[in-house]
């Protein structure tokens, strides 16, 4: 390929000839092209051959052939990708360009799941200053951007993921990497771009949806950006961890009745723990008192069960095991009373949300309810306090929030970078 130079003039001598380039290459790639270009090619020819005389057509022949040899090289041009010259004025609008005067060469696109991917290529533009200019680009191109990154290891090369900002919502988006903002939790896509919690101010979570729904994706996607954040996960999970045996090792695994009153009762006495210090060092919350010198840090913690109604739901329980919910279900309202000056969180997730799997005093407390499609008005009415859920489309991985934010989860499996 042609290298950029250090001048505007061979610049722009660079995007013709690039866009030269690749209409000739769609050209020879493909034999219907072929025969179109032929055609038109000849379009000229024939016309001067059947409507200009022998004698004139003689005299003038040299210009004939220079006209046709340059109409045949600009029809070129049209075969080759616009898409580049378009992404050129975008550039250009926002003055997003190197050194020399050179806007980014897009070099490939593709679109996969409703995300488009770009890769273009710059010298003298390091990633740093992609990222500054990530608001600009997003008006130019009008979209959300989701992640900037070198491609294939080259300083040169970079790789820009996005969904636009008008149409559908995509249906699989993969994680970016986690927000370095303090307990900003990445949860996926909505019309108004990136969709995040930030648990400084929204404290208690409730998700619920059906088998097949994208919430067990969800929630690891949300343990994997707590643990990244330090903060200290005990996970309660009755079906032995199935769906979080790469994530054991980084939470605190609940699964027996002793191990889960045990747990809960160590986090409501480090509440009682947090408010003192709170109290002692004359600050009202956990994070004023991190923010003093000397001080030990205290960490978030997040309790996190999943399948909540199993573990709350007394039907068909014996006394014993009442009794035992019951306790859970104190500790519980303990802490999302008390939990928010101390910086301990409380996440639900479960199939469904009524009286007898969620009680109504512990659902009252979750300010963040997040919910897949309602099969009906009522349930979604149960969960979200309006019927809205009902009409959500059944994709896996969308959901509503009881802000009225609709959005589609990011696609976890791995760490973000190795998603296949």
């Amino acid at each position: 390929m042609i290298m950029l130079t250090s001048t505007k003039i061979g610049t722009m001598f660079y995007y013709i000839a690039n866009t030269f380039i690749d209409g000739a290459h769609r050209i020879a790639s493909s034999l219907p092209k072929k025969l179109l270009y032929l055609f038109l090619a000849l379009l000229a020819p024939t016309f001067q051959l059947l409507s200009v005389s022998k004698p004139l057509l003689f005299s003038l022949l040299p210009y004939f052939v220079f006209i046709d040899i340059a109409l045949a090289l600009m029809m070129v041009f049209l075969f080759s990708d616009w898409k580049r010259i378009s992404i050129l004025y975008s550039f250009s609008t926002i003055n997003f360009y190197n050194s020399a005067g050179a806007c980014p060469w897009l070099v490939c696109r593709s679109s996969a799941g409703g995300v488009i991917t770009y890769t273009f290529q710059c010298k003298g533009m390091p990633l740093a200053y992609w990222h500054e200019h990530q608001e600009d680009l997003e008006a130019a191109f009008d979209c959300h951007i989701l992640s900037i990154n070198y491609a294939d290891g080259s300083d040169n090369l970079f790789e820009l993921k996005f969904v636009p900002a008008k149409g559908a919502l995509p249906t699989n988006v993969p994680a970016p990497n986690f927000s370095l903002e303090d307990f900003v939790i990445k949860l996926g896509i909505s019309f108004a771009g990136e969709y995040c919690i930030n648990f400084n101010h929204l404290v208690h979570m409730l998700i619920t949806g059906a088998t097949g729904g994208g919430k067990t994706i969800l929630v690891r996607w949300i343990i994997y950006q707590l643990v990244n954040k330090f903060s200290i996960v005990y996970l309660i999970d009755l079906k032995g961890f199935v769906d979080y045996q790469d994530l054991r090792e980084d939470c605190r695994c609940l699964d027996t009745n002793e191990k889960i009153l045990a747990a809960l009762k160590s986090v409501v006495e480090n509440i009682a723990h947090r408010m003192e210090l709170c109290i002692q060092a004359g600050v009202s919350n956990i994070a004023d008192y991190n923010k003093l010198p000397g001080v030990e840090q205290e960490f978030p913690i997040f309790v996190i069960i999943d399948e909540a109604n199993c573990l709350l739901d007394p039907t068909g329980k014996g006394k014993a095991g009442k009794d035992f919910i019951q306790e859970v279900i104190e500790y519980l309202l303990t802490i999302t009373r008390l939990g928010r000056a101390a910086h301990v969180h409380l996440i639900c997730v479960c199939q469904r949300s009524d009286v007898g799997s969620i009680p109504g005093a512990l659902k009252a407390n979750m300010e963040i309810r997040i919910t897949s499609h309602c099969a009906d008005k009522e349930s979604s009415i149960t969960i979200l306090g309006n019927g809205d859920a009902a009409n959500l489309p059944k994709i896996p991985g969308r959901f509503l929030s009881s802000d009225g934010t609709e959005f589609q989860a990011y696609k976890f499996s791995c760490p973000p970078g190795e998603n296949s």
